[in-house]
């Protein structure tokens, strides 16, 4: 692959394909927005597997760094699914030791009910085998392809940080506010003349669908020709920082990074990246 520059455009096949998973998912969202029956049993399980999808994305942002560090030490495609399979294992183990502290022995019943494992183990096989299926049949620049991942990983961690802090906090009061405001008729919002059950299900699911549009455009954003040709994330600049409460000091890292990205996609060597988990573990050891 010739290296990037200032004439290298966006990646459109990669883009849309990227997009496609998750246009589908917006749609399905949206309908049910639009077009709600709460008194439909489906829209409950709906709502559950929203609830689900939390966690899921957790995982999933930790599993964008595992196929980041998959593609970084790329040497054949059986050496690749191993590398993957055992971090993922280790992953797994990880998660289970976490939820067995929180939860103690209740965890064991809950594993033991049918309902977990048809929320979770659907979309986690989905992803582990599309992921499998992509190293074992890919024959691509695996330094370009572990830049974007890094870039999507850090831009889809700062996302949902800021979607569970402090957001929610943002629109409950801005509810509230306009609640009060209707309530005292000084403004006139006929939303807040449903049910609140209702009203409770439809803002979920609007924050739902507002969250999967931007994770859809921070991960296609990799495949635009501005990161191409730079190799910073959508989520790096300092107004981010700033929202989500970090040091000037992330800033410079930020810029480290983004020469990294680009040293990748420009197939030049680099040193060993070192991680955003592994930089705040050594800031507080520091500390």
């Amino acid at each position: 692959m010739r290296p990037p520059g200032p004439d290298e455009g966006t990646d459109w096949p990669g883009m849309l394909l990227t997009l496609l998973i998750p246009a589908v998912l917006i749609t399905g969202l949206i309908y049910l927005l639009v077009e709600p029956r709460w008194e439909d049993p489906e829209s409950g399980e709906w709502l559950d597997g929203l609830v689900a999808v939390i966690p899921l994305e957790f995982v999933r942002i930790i599993m964008l760094s595992i196929l980041r560090d998959t593609y970084r030490e790329y040497a054949s495609p059986r050496q690749a699914v191993r590398f993957f399979l055992i971090s993922m294992a280790a992953l797994v183990a990880i998660c289970l030791a976490m939820a067995f502290a929180a939860m103690g022995w209740r965890l064991f019943g809950a594993l033991a009910d049918a309902q977990t494992w048809r929320f979770i183990l659907p979309p986690l096989l989905i992803v582990v085998l599309d992921a499998v299926i992509n190293l074992v049949f890919f024959r691509g620049d695996h330094g370009r392809v572990a830049a974007q991942l890094d870039a999507a990983a850090d831009d889809a961690e700062s996302w949902f940080g800021l979607a569970c802090y402090p957001t929610p906090i943002v629109v409950i009061v801005t509810i509230g506010l306009l609640f009060a405001l209707h309530a005292s008729q000084v403004v006139s919002i006929p939303a807040f003349d449903r049910a609140t059950l209702d009203l409770l299900r439809s803002v979920f699911l609007g924050y739902a669908i507002v969250y999967f549009i931007g994770k859809a455009i921070i991960i296609a954003h990799v495949y635009t020709g501005h990161f191409l040709r730079t190799g910073r994330r959508l989520l790096g600049g300092r107004w981010m920082n700033f929202l989500r409460g970090k040091s000037a000091q992330t800033a410079a890292e930020e810029a480290q990074a983004a020469d990294r990205r680009l040293r990748e996609l420009r197939g030049e060597p680099v040193e060993p990246a070192v991680g955003a988990r592994q930089r705040r573990r050594r800031r507080g050891s520091e500390s």
